[in-house]
């Protein structure tokens, strides 16, 4: 878990989804209550890493899919995955107490929030030939200098 931990820091995601995955099934196995938090952690590092793969669909994570404590990672990483960022903030904001309590995971949504704001960004823009920095705005629910950050950062990528 810590070594999931440094890497998924050091921007490693890969690897820090491998140590996640490893120290969850060791929890698991051992009936440890870690487990749910070492998936919440593997669940932020594959949506970190842009994995289109669902973390649930492997067979040692699904029975934890409908588990209180997990359910909102669950909700996040369909949203996530959907692109759809109306969701994913709303899912963050009803589910405050069972994410951003955790110091390790909040420091991690606002690289969350800049991934999926980019990718809907990139599909809102795609068929455009002249955009409407007001309008990508109204789309991604945030102000026009965040807009204006995004799109270089897009252009800069």
């Amino acid at each position: 878990e810590c070594g999931g931990k440094m890497h998924l820091r050091e921007g490693e995601f890969e690897k820090a989804h491998t140590d996640f995955f490893e120290a969850f099934k060791n929890y698991d196995e051992s009936g440890s209550p870690r487990r749910t938090t070492c998936l919440k952690y593997l669940v932020l590092a594959n949506m970190l890493m842009k994995s289109g793969i669902n973390p649930f669909d492997s067979q040692e994570a699904k029975p934890y899919k409908n588990d209180p404590e997990i359910l909102a990672m669950t909700n996040l990483v369909a949203a996530y995955q959907n692109d759809d960022i109306n969701e994913f903030e709303t899912i963050l904001k009803q589910n405050r107490s069972n994410i951003m309590d955790d110091p390790f995971i909040r420091e991690h949504i606002e690289d969350l929030l800049r991934n999926i704001r980019t990718q809907v960004l990139i599909k809102l823009i795609k068929p455009y030939t002249r955009i409407h920095i007001p309008f990508i705005s109204n789309e991604l629910n945030i102000d026009a200098t965040d807009v204006e950050a995004l799109l270089v950062q897009c252009i800069l990528d």
